[in-house]
């Protein structure tokens, strides 16, 4: 009974709050963006995962939630990584699902319609530390996820929606960018003991490169 009387009461308020609004002149659309607020992921040591998604239709850079590197290292392995995000306005990721979604009958078609190359980077703050690059790959499964630990998501403590998509390629390489940065150290600028202990951050970072960078975002160095 108890329970019942509270959603009345929360009915009621809503039903008023919105009246309220409408005699004011608000749109609902404006009551709802001033109380969204970003919402900052944390992650152990401030690592960050970027996919730079490079469709023919144009290159999306999105942040990533989990990146999980699913086959490809040992011989004879496919290439594949699964991951998830925040359901975001993706239109380029989301047209290939779609294409995807048609071409589920077919895995040829699904290989060769419309392949795309995806750069995974993981990056502290603006210094990548681990780079992966995929090609030609093509999108074998996608499906939207809600996410909740038990009661908490309604207790007020949040729910997450998300978007949880496996990717299949046919070739992988890696990068090391400190290793990178640190043989384009010349000789006689190196100590004869120096050791990773010893080393600061590089000194260029990813977002620099003109390839991560796109319109209106990431700006070369002045």
């Amino acid at each position: 009974m108890n329970i019942i009387k509270t959603t009345s009461i929360v009915a009621v308020s809503i039903i008023a709050t919105l009246a309220v609004a409408s005699i004011m002149g608000f749109q609902l659309s404006e009551i709802i963006a001033e109380q969204t607020t970003p919402v900052e992921y944390l992650s152990a040591e401030g690592v960050q995962v970027t996919g730079i998604f490079k469709f023919r239709e144009g290159t999306e850079v999105l942040p990533i939630q989990v990146f999980t590197q699913t086959a490809g290292f040992k011989r004879m392995q496919p290439f594949g990584f699964t991951f998830e995000k925040v359901v975001g306005n993706t239109p380029y990721l989301h047209k290939h699902a779609d294409e995807s979604y048609l071409f589920r009958n077919s895995i040829d078609e699904k290989e060769n319609w419309n392949p795309f190359d995806v750069e995974i980077v993981l990056a502290t703050g603006p210094y990548a530390k681990r780079v992966v690059e995929y090609s030609k790959c093509f999108i074998d499964d996608y499906a939207i996820v809600t996410l909740r630990d038990n009661e908490e998501g309604y207790l007020n403590k949040g729910f997450a929606n998300i978007e949880r998509i496996n990717i299949w390629c046919r070739a992988m390489n890696f990068q090391n960018p400190s290793l990178e940065e640190l043989e384009a150290i010349k000789d006689d600028q190196k100590a004869q003991t120096t050791s990773t202990l010893d080393l600061k951050e590089p000194f260029s970072t990813w977002s620099d490169h003109f390839k991560y960078q796109q319109t209106g975002s990431l700006q070369p160095k002045q």
